[in-house]
């Protein structure tokens, strides 16, 4: 239709004057249509939408900052000490090792128990295991390790009772003895395997436990050992002395410890204290107590365990 306007009009000089008027009006309205943009309300602001989800998140950017830092710490220190035993060191009695006596006894007697060993001298308790719970950083020395924990059996006895380790870290399960073991390992890991005579099984946990898990011979049932595999070696099981160290542990921030052995009374073996140096520590009645460590810092604790902290 315009075209067919423009054509007719080109009769007179007025008629060329309003094509060309026509012509400027019609490009200023296609070029005003086209740059044109429709009205879509606010746009959203990136930046701001980011600042907004964090203070959502933590109260204030600033606030939630200053609370990852005050978690984090810096630097790294060592826990210590020692727990000793109160009261008259129990006697342990002989396993009741009824099976393949030839090899399962010496001169005709079974080896004792070690539920509860206290060391007659010092009075401290063995086997106790400490370890921390969670902690936000891990020093290059308690990172996993990659080589093989050697676990022994021999005169129907696992010779480590408990002993700790890192997921990643294979069990070389060993059998010295002249008849056959069978190694079942509780717990998530899961392994339940026959051991020839004078064998060795290489066997890898994939899963962190949160408490020590039994290991037993189900051809020999007297026989059994605790493990406890970690994410990381935060870990440390007490001497014959009951003497424990945990190295390089994080400072500056709050480390809860767990504290276990297999007599402990608590839950799942939990060792619950209720002496005057537990409650200054805030022990709690599932084995555990909390410290923030400064960094450089070699915190000892010494600890007394009464004999109604184990179980029979």
């Amino acid at each position: 239709m315009f075209r067919n306007y423009l054509k007719k009009s080109e009769s007179s000089d007025a008629s060329r004057l309003s094509k060309t008027c026509l012509l400027m009006l019609f490009a200023t309205l296609v070029s005003s249509g086209c740059q044109q943009n429709p009205d879509l309300g606010p746009v959203a602001n990136v930046a701001t939408f980011e600042q907004t989800r964090t203070a959502f998140k933590s109260g204030s950017p600033d606030e939630g900052a200053g609370s990852a830092a005050a978690a984090t710490g810096t630097g790294w220190a060592t826990i210590k000490g020692r727990i000793a035993f109160e009261g008259a060191p129990p006697v342990m009695a002989p396993y009741n090792a009824n099976k393949d006596q030839a090899t399962c006894t010496i001169d005709g007697k079974a080896p004792l128990q070690e539920t509860l060993l206290v060391d007659e001298a010092s009075k401290g308790v063995a086997n106790i295991v400490v370890f921390a719970r969670k902690v936000s950083r891990v020093h290059e020395s308690a990172q996993p390790k990659t080589e093989p924990v050697l676990f022994d059996q021999k005169e129907c006895v696992f010779l480590t009772h408990v002993f700790p380790m890192t997921i990643g870290q294979a069990i070389s399960i060993k059998n010295s003895d002249p008849v056959g073991h069978n190694t079942n390992i509780e717990g998530s890991n899961g392994f339940n395997q026959t051991i020839p005579a004078n064998e060795t099984v290489d066997f890898t946990p994939q899963k962190a436990e949160a408490i020590p898990k039994p290991i037993r011979c189900s051809i020999h049932p007297w026989m059994i050992a605790y493990y406890l595999p970690r994410k990381d070696g935060y870990v440390a099981v007490t001497a014959a002395d009951g003497s424990f160290e945990i190295p390089k542990v994080p400072a500056g921030e709050k480390i809860e410890f767990q504290v276990w052995h297999e007599s402990g009374t608590g839950p799942g073996g939990a060792l619950v204290l209720d002496t005057p140096e537990a409650k200054e520590l805030k022990w709690t009645k599932k084995g555990r107590f909390a410290v923030t460590l400064a960094e450089d810092e070699v915190r000892e604790i010494q600890l007394t365990a009464p004999a109604s902290a184990f179980g029979g």
